[in-house]
């Protein structure tokens, strides 16, 4: 009979190490069904168990269903260098003081099943193969079966006998086989769960460096926006008081006005920064209250009114000619429309029409027992660059713009729409966007359940004017604290400047303000610990201590100073905010 098709088996067949065939010679027993049906039975509950387990339990499996001395599984392991190995991974019997033996797959009896991709029989194979040479007691026979898989084997499955009587058989062979096969399915789950985890795990892992880098990402902007709005303070501050020093001189109120326009485009910019991270947060809050819609309305014009003016737009305003009283955060609405028509003038041509249109119902004002809410309907119109088809799904996406936007630098950050959307849904309305197509013009609607009956409260007015105050000014930017300190002094205010915490000390020894504007951020002694001092002298217990910051979002400095500041107020000044302090008792 010729030998196997392999150099390595066809020696040990020379040699007499190699006897598959007496497989089929010898006499064989009757399976055991019943034994290899609870075998199974228990293999497949240790599905369940860790992976280790599973092949421990497969490994005493056979060794009982054998009735072998000893049982291992060996699993294919691949060098850098291409060379196969394979680890005994589980042992069962007689041979498990050699747990981890790595045995090299050439030359090997593993190394030939898996060659000749059968199962084989080999004769006391320590005398053959010097890789069994540390087998203790010598082996008698042994069986060996690859273990299935792909796109190549797991590796293989071998009983061995010590003894001289134990022989194999084709039974053995048969359960031997059917083992191998439950081991690759037990492998290759074992396989899929660890692909999962690792998967799960690098997952986990780019979340948790997606989350880091959006705080670094969002302290990034925060601390932007903070530095952007000091220089910006000044600069704002200054051309106030340079309009109130030129009031006759037209060529002078031009270049200012030019000035004026590109600053406003600085703040439009630092205001979407930090928009943007407050709106992927969830910090843009609004703050319910009763007011006018009419004013409302009026606030949001006077908001673009000098950019569609100084683009030649022309705008159109409808609104209900009786009064109408609303529930909502009147800051906020008025961000909603401002930010539709700065959309509708960025993206409308010079000469072109804008329409602002309010419709809302004429709640009666003897039916005060009514609480419920009513809708008022706020349109914007124009007939500008519209919108293509592809990007209208996307225009509610933050730093969404067209690509003919893009060249354009008064077109701010694209999250305008982003904004108005978020607004509009914590009002309990609903946006929508429509637009023909390119060159078609667009169309915003505004939906919101604001509109309520006469709350018997005055409606939102105007800031007027108050009397003079003394004020302590105290900000370690020179040009910053100069240019406010100066308008402040046109407004008619006594302004005292300092520049430190120890300098606006040294001050109010001598001079006791109404108001002490202070930055908060300041070096040595900061914003927080100068209020501190303020509060423990007597003689500034009347002064209203406000606290001036470039972060957008004060509240978060509130929690931190409690009962330190009276108020917070951000950079760049607001004459009104300041005139509402002045006014408060």
């Amino acid at each position: 009979m010729a030998g196997p098709s392999s150099l390595a088996a066809d020696r040990a067949w020379r040699a007499g190490t190699l006897i598959t065939t007496t497989l089929d010679e010898r006499p064989q027993r009757m399976p055991d069904f019943a034994a290899e049906s609870n075998a199974l039975h228990r293999l497949a509950q240790a599905l369940t168990a860790p992976d280790g387990a599973v092949l421990q339990t497969l490994a005493n499996m056979a060794l009982n269903l054998c009735g072998a001395g000893s049982v291992g599984i060996g699993l294919l392991e691949r060098s850098a260098d291409g060379t196969t190995a394979l680890r005994w991974a589980a042992l069962s019997g007689q041979a498990t003081a050699f747990a981890g033996t790595i045995v090299p797959t050439e030359d090997s009896p593993s190394g030939i099943a898996l060659e000749l991709g059968a199962a084989q029989l080999f004769s006391f194979p320590e005398r053959h193969f010097a890789c069994l040479k540390h087998v203790s007691p010598e082996v008698v026979e042994e069986l060996v079966v690859p273990i299935p898989g792909e796109p190549e084997p797991w590796g293989t499955l071998w009983v061995m006998s010590h003894n001289e009587q134990q022989r194999f058989d084709a039974e053995d062979r048969r359960i031997l086989t059917s083992l191998a096969n439950f081991t690759c399915a037990a492998l290759t789950i074992m396989q899929a769960k660890a692909d999962a985890d690792a998967r799960a795990a690098e997952a986990e892992a780019a979340r948790n460096a997606l989350t880091l880098a959006e705080m670094r990402k969002d302290d990034f902007i925060a601390m932007l926006g903070h530095e952007l709005r000091n220089p910006i303070a000044p600069i704002d501050s200054a051309l106030t008081a340079a309009r109130k020093l030129v009031a006759n001189n037209l060529a002078a109120l031009s270049a200012l006005e030019i000035v004026e326009r590109q600053t406003r485009l600085l703040k439009r910019l630092v205001d979407d920064l930090l928009d943007a991270s407050r709106l992927r947060h969830g910090k843009l809050s609004i703050r319910p209250s009763y007011g006018l819609l009419e004013d409302i309305v009026t606030d949001a014009v006077a908001v673009v009114k000098a950019d569609v003016r100084a683009s030649q737009r022309r705008l159109h305003v409808t609104v209900p000619t009786y009064p109408v009283h609303v529930r909502a955060d009147p800051t906020r609405l008025t961000q909603v429309v401002a930010n539709l028509l700065s959309n509708a003038v960025k993206y409308t041509p010079a000469g072109g029409d804008i329409t602002l249109s309010v419709e809302a119902p004429d709640v009666s004002a003897e039916s005060v027992g009514d609480a419920s809410l009513h809708d008022a309907l706020i349109t914007v119109k124009d007939n500008g660059v519209g919108i293509s088809a592809s990007m209208l799904p996307h225009v509610f996406e933050m730093f969404t713009q067209a690509p003919s936007a893009r060249r354009r630098a008064e077109d701010g950050l694209g999250i305008g729409l982003a904004v108005v959307k978020y607004l509009v849904s914590a009002h309990q309305g609903t946006v929508t966007v429509r637009s023909a197509g390119e060159g078609q013009g667009t169309e915003v609607t505004v939906q919101l359940p604001i509109v309520c009956e006469n709350p018997g409260e005055p409606a939102m007015t105007a800031t007027c004017g108050v009397a003079a105050a003394r004020i302590l000014l105290v900000d370690d930017n020179a040009d910053a604290m100069e240019a406010l300190g100066t308008l402040l002094e046109l407004e008619g205010h006594e302004v005292k400047r300092a520049q430190s915490g120890p300098e606006a000390l040294t001050i109010v020894e001598s001079f006791t303000p109404d108001v002490a504007l202070i930055d908060v951020s300041m070096p040595g002694m900061n914003g927080l610990e100068l209020a501190r001092l303020l509060r423990q002298r007597a003689q500034c217990s009347p002064t209203k201590l406000v606290a001036l910051t470039g972060y957008a979002d004060a509240a978060s400095g509130r929690q931190c100073d409690e009962g330190v500041f009276d108020c917070h107020l951000v950079k760049p000044l607001s004459l009104d905010d300041l005139a509402d302090i002045l006014q408060r008792s």
